[in-house]
């Protein structure tokens, strides 16, 4: 069986981590995988090529005014029996497609948790009645569908991210005494790079002492990248806080840390919760969305308003000065809930019930 998987591009975001890992994975089950993106940024391109999965760039497609007929002849041209889609623009590109050809089955993929119901919306949603299955990655999406618009109910299966709790492991280090805190997320408003920064100043003005390393910086949204750094500086917290580049080796910042934050205001399934839970960090996160499936106030971590300073200081401050026993316990619960819910085979084995010969 052929499967196209079509995404923008192979950066590194999460939808493409997981678009990458599934690619490999239907490798290794032997299916005939193609990955295609319309965007030529290849962060993730040696992953696929060295497990032997084809990589196409149809730069043609770049061209927005072009792209949903170079990326239909693309289709023609290999006829795969699936296309698989995911992020927004690629399911809506591919469910174009697919109305005027019937011959590949669709399977499109939401990796985000829609916050309102415009136009752009409106239109994604009714292009979604010519998919086949509509996969979200989030339960709360899942309900979103439902609500919003019913008829797409019956086509629609939640599947959860994976991660590979071989790689993403953890590793015996002592509890430093200054917290060492990674954060991995883009820099940018939906991130709350800026109001996360307000809740620093109130942690260090209570005198506790940590350091986090933000991981997140890209070459797109630098003006609110270049306001967080005035922010740092003009609130006095350089000690405290450093925006970084994103990241191949986040593997190892996750390892070398004492604790992970996320003080996102919307998630899908947050692939980097997922993974520092997999390395065996306690979490602290928005409560928004599927994260509190994944961080259990009190067993692995702290949840707290991302709207509020003092909520996140509050409880970002809970986190910190939890005593040793409660940190063990903490790490082992975090790894925990990662290798039950989150698994390479209950993720694969889910893709595998939709291809049907």
């Amino acid at each position: 069986m052929k499967i196209l998987l079509l995404i923008d591009s192979l950066g590194a975001g999460g939808a493409q981590r997981q678009l990458v890992g599934l690619a490999v994975m239907l490798k290794k089950r032997g299916y005939d995988v193609i990955v295609a993106t319309y965007h030529d940024n290849r962060f993730y391109v040696d992953t696929i090529l060295d497990a032997g999965v084809p990589y196409v760039y149809l730069k043609e497609a770049h061209n927005m005014c072009k792209r949903i007929w170079a990326v239909a002849k693309y289709i023609r041209k290999i006829k795969p029996h699936y296309v698989i889609s995911y992020l927004e623009t690629p399911s809506i590109v591919a469910s174009v497609a697919h109305i005027f050809n019937h011959k590949f089955k669709l399977i499109v993929s939401e990796r985000n948790t829609t916050q309102k119901i415009g136009i752009n919306e409106k239109i994604r949603f009714r292009l979604f009645r010519f998919a086949d299955n509509i996969v979200p990655n989030a339960y709360t999406q899942a309900a979103f569908i439902a609500k919003n618009f019913p008829k797409l109910t019956n086509k629609t299966m939640t599947i959860a991210n994976f991660v590979d709790t071989d790689y993403f492991c953890p590793i015996k280090h002592k509890r430093r005494e200054i917290p060492k805190i990674v954060i991995a997320a883009s820099i940018w408003l939906p991130k709350n790079t800026l109001g996360f920064i307000d809740a620093v100043k109130r942690l260090k003005d209570m005198g506790l002492r940590f350091h986090i390393s933000w991981y997140g910086k890209t070459t797109s949204n630098i003006d609110y990248y270049n306001e967080c750094i005035d922010k740092i500086k003009h609130l006095d917290v350089s000690d405290c806080i450093e925006l970084l580049e994103k990241t191949k080796q986040i593997k190892n910042r996750y390892q070398e840390a004492d604790f992970f934050i996320l003080p996102s205001f919307y998630e899908g399934t947050s692939n980097v919760i997922c993974e520092a839970m997999a390395c065996g960090l306690p979490v602290a996160c928005s409560n928004v969305c599927d994260n509190p499936i994944y961080v259990k106030n009190g067993v692995n971590g702290v949840l707290f308003d991302p709207h509020s300073a003092e909520s996140m200081a509050t409880a970002i401050a809970t986190l910190l000065t939890i005593d040793d026993i409660t940190y063990v316990a903490y790490c082992k619960n975090s790894r925990s809930l990662s290798e039950e819910k989150l698994s390479k085979e209950k993720f694969i084995e889910s893709y595998i019930k939709l291809l049907k010969p």
